[in-house]
């Protein structure tokens, strides 16, 4: 008797928790739930999304331009010319490092943030504020540990409105429609980051101290333009959605804390989440080593004159082979899958980056950087869009945060890697200090590629239930 009192209250308390189950899961497919393909289509057009996706535009471009072309310079000034590669990785991790601290907790925070501005936006103003004040700073006399600081600085800042505007995206826009928007995100990412690049390349290779530091101050001054334009763009974009929305739109993009407790069963994040985050990882690991030290490679390598100036425009023919490839694989990948589509883009990123090993010329370095171009537009669009696939309803900044994490630890590997290229020069001599560096990219890629095996996309998230 005892024990069939004891299943009957199971059986009783089973069954009140699967309806509870029921409810929550509902409530969360409810909060999503998007219009009929037609009408989303013609809801979310690409004027919108390009509207929406504009901040990724300054953002790219101005980390690129960060990156690329101003860190370079800054650190040539402050650090010895034997340990240059050492030291501008060690500015690059320890920025990525800062920013990788606070992408989680500002994703745990987003989600459960309450404002008349919703759950973004508070964030992405944050940063809009004090990168500038940054950016400033950076314009002053310095030395390599105030260069550090700053650099940390900002980014930390632009760390806390990033994952907070990326949720925003997903809980936005419907899944039909995601592959598209992560083709525009990655268009106008590339086209910030040549465009801004390029700009920036070309007006800081007139700086000297003391008689041309205007020339800094209006690098500096361009990218901080550029990023406070787009975050503007998209802020008011995401602001009029949520407000002009109503419903389903609306309720997700103001779901505070308490709509999903963590005392009450909830989604758990993707169980393959792990995985994806590592292969991202070593893609963005792969892409960023050439973008840091592709500047040191064309003066030291190929010997070129004006290596600012050469990256500069290199960039339009690298930019321009990334933004034609970007459309049609997010295209593709909404309907042939993303897997096959990142497929591509691995083997063709691999063979290009094995060839730039024997590259001895200027021409001939754009030619095989544009191909390497194509593959990364491929590459990174089609995984934006399996990251937004992974995505769990009420956790978007959260998920976000921790996909941004691979993708700074990513970077922030790449940033690590600087001593490899000192090293192997003092071992074996100039020039296969980059022949290694190239190797470990193309090797990564291989790696990223391999990685998105594990991942199963159709392995839903499910519901926590207290065990009986």
């Amino acid at each position: 008797m005892v024990l069939r009192s004891r299943h009957a209250d199971c059986s009783i308390y089973s069954a009140a928790d699967r309806l509870r189950v029921q409810f929550i899961t509902a409530t969360m497919n409810a909060t999503t739930t998007v219009q009929p393909p037609m009408l989303a289509e013609r809801t979310w057009s690409k004027r919108a999304l390009v509207s929406l996706n504009f901040y990724s535009f300054g953002l790219a471009g101005f980390i690129l331009a960060m990156d690329t072309a101003v860190l370079p310079i800054l650190v040539l000034e402050v650090a010895p010319h034997a340990a240059k590669n050492t030291l501008l990785g060690v500015v690059g991790l320890a920025g990525l490092l800062a920013t990788a601290s606070v992408q989680v907790p500002v994703g745990w925070a987003s989600d459960r943030t309450r404002s008349r501005l919703g759950r973004r936006l508070p964030y992405m103003l944050w940063t809009c504020l004090c990168i500038p004040v940054g950016l400033a700073g950076l314009a002053m006399p310095l030395n390599y540990v105030s260069l550090l600081v700053i650099w940390m600085f900002i980014q930390i800042n632009s760390g806390i409105g990033y994952s907070p505007y990326l949720a925003s995206i997903r809980e936005l826009v419907p899944n039909n429609r995601m592959g598209v928007a992560a083709s525009v995100k990655t268009l106008l990412e590339a086209l910030g980051g040549a465009g801004v690049l390029c700009l920036a390349a070309l007006m800081i290779s007139n700086y000297s101290r003391p008689d041309g530091v205007y020339w800094l101050w209006a690098t500096l001054a361009l990218c901080a333009a550029v990023l406070l334009c787009t975050a503007g763009a998209s802020s008011i974009t995401i602001f009029g959605r949520m407000r002009q929305s109503g419903g389903a739109a609306a309720v997700a993009f103001q779901r505070a804390a308490m709509a999903f407790p963590e005392s009450t069963s909830m989604a758990r994040l993707h169980p393959d989440l792990g995985w994806f985050v590592v292969s991202r990882g070593a893609f963005m690991a792969a892409v960023v080593i050439f973008t840091t030290y592709g500047l040191f490679f064309l003066r030291d390598k190929v010997q070129v004159g004006n290596p600012a100036e050469a990256l500069g425009l290199a960039i339009i023919g690298i930019g321009g082979a990334l933004v034609l490839t970007t459309y049609p694989a997010g295209w593709m990948s909404d309907r042939i899958g993303r897997k096959p589509v990142l497929a591509a883009g691995t083997v063709l990123a691999v063979a290009a980056t094995l060839v730039m090993m024997w590259v001895n010329s200027y021409f001939a370095a754009v030619v095989v950087a544009s191909v390497i171009g194509g593959a990364v537009g491929m590459i990174l669009t089609s995984h934006w869009a399996m990251a937004n696939d992974l995505g769990t309803d009420g956790r978007e900044a959260q998920h976000m945060g921790i996909v941004n994490l691979g993708t700074l630890i990513g970077a922030a590997g790449a940033k690590a890697i600087g001593p490899l290229p000192d090293l192997v020069t003092v071992w074996f001599g100039p020039g296969y200090g980059y022949t290694a560096l190239l190797g470990a990219s193309a090797l990564l890629f291989i790696i990223g590629g391999a990685l998105l095996l594990k991942v199963r996309l159709n392995h839903p998230a499910h519901i926590d239930q207290p065990a009986c």
